[in-house]
């Protein structure tokens, strides 16, 4: 099993016991591609899903997300590339997921569901990075920032 795969059955497996022992749900993501706010075509489905993503792929199409984004309220995160280096929201800045709001077209929520299917990805998903330079969001504690799905 290549090494990232092993990471990735790991990260699930750590979301799913942390769950566990926290009572929090956990959100189950699919990816939702979109080309300019579109939904893709059959073939533009299959073009995503069969395009290279090892040392040949091009940089902007390395970022191998996987299909399906596992979210809980608690759960400890890890920035994985430089978003801005001059706040030291960078790669390997770590921290944990404070809030989890959904997107206002959700209509599958239930609080008392363990394990949540989203058929839209959150609206937004509130971080608290351990160590950061950015400046206190109003009514945001220190360090808590709002993460949205990239378009």
């Amino acid at each position: 099993m290549p090494c990232n795969a092993v990471h990735c059955q790991w990260n699930s497996n750590m979301t799913k016991n942390h769950c566990r022992r926290s009572g929090h749900q956990l959100f189950m993501c699919k990816a939702y591609d979109t080309i300019q706010g579109h939904e893709l075509t059959l073939t533009e489905r299959f073009t995503v899903t069969t395009k290279p993503n090892g040392r040949n792929a091009k940089q902007d199409e390395r970022a191998a997300l996987p299909n399906i984004i596992e979210l809980a309220v608690g759960m400890k995160v890890m920035v994985t590339f430089n978003v801005n280096t001059d706040i030291d929201i960078a790669n390997g800045a770590r921290g944990e997921v404070k809030e989890i709001i959904l997107d206002e077209h959700e209509s599958k929520f239930c609080m008392t569901t363990p394990i949540v299917e989203l058929d839209y990805p959150p609206a937004y998903v509130l971080i608290k990075l351990n160590c950061t330079k950015v400046k206190t969001l109003e009514l945001l504690e220190k360090g808590v920032l709002p993460l949205t799905p990239l378009q």
